[in-house]
């Protein structure tokens, strides 16, 4: 049932992710110094919800900084080229991922990801400082439910996030066969961080596979 309300969700989001203006640039401390933001969000958000979230209770700060990073790589991939290869059932998958996140943790269906992306990483910020007070005020209704210092409390009793799971595992499973294929982000070989290798012509243009 619970995976039935998040497929109509997805069906409105789908189709206002395709008609979004291209992302901004990621903030600094969304991903550090990653040269790759979109793949870097993804093997991270893999890594923090491989236990279905379980690693991550009474964690808020880990939490709003894995929510800010999948935000982030969900409404990225559909508006960069580079991710064009991404396969389209994966992309739904990580809407259904996003849509299961959001309701564990109270945040608007409607709210923009631009706009939730920062604000998780302001409260990130303030709650590994110890600054519960502005770590609360990050968090504003109605952007988030109920908002203030009861969405900081949500963030730290999230519970099972097993669609989060399985979504963020199959990303970074695909980002996995770009790396050993050569042939991710628009045909360009890359190597194992995801830099773009220059080819001088040799296998780097156009072809088969990704």
């Amino acid at each position: 049932m619970r995976r039935a309300c998040l497929l109509l969700l997805l069906a409105a989001a789908g189709c206002a992710e395709l008609t979004r203006a291209p992302a901004p640039p990621p903030p600094a401390d969304l991903v550090g110094e990653a040269a790759e933001p979109v793949r870097a969000s993804i093997l991270a958000t893999a890594a923090a919800f491989a236990d279905r979230g379980a690693g991550l209770a009474g964690q808020p700060a880990a939490l709003a900084q894995a929510a800010a990073q999948l935000e982030y790589a969900t409404a990225a991939i559909p508006r960069d080229p580079r991710w064009a290869p991404m396969p389209e059932g994966i992309r739904r998958e990580l809407l259904l991922a996003r849509a299961e996140l959001r309701d564990a943790i109270g945040v608007a269906e409607e709210a923009e990801p631009d706009a939730v992306v920062p604000a998780l990483l302001a409260a990130a910020r303030a709650l590994r400082a110890g600054n519960r007070s502005a770590a609360a005020a990050a968090l504003p209704a109605p952007m988030f439910r109920p908002g203030g210092a009861a969405s900081v409390a949500r963030l730290g009793d999230a519970g099972p996030l097993p669609q989060v799971a399985i979504a963020t595992g199959l990303a970074a499973q695909e980002v996995a066969r770009f790396d050993a294929e050569g042939r991710w982000l628009g045909n360009r070989p890359v190597d194992a961080s995801g830099r773009s290798i220059t080819t001088f012509g040799l296998g780097g243009g156009t072809g088969g596979g990704y």
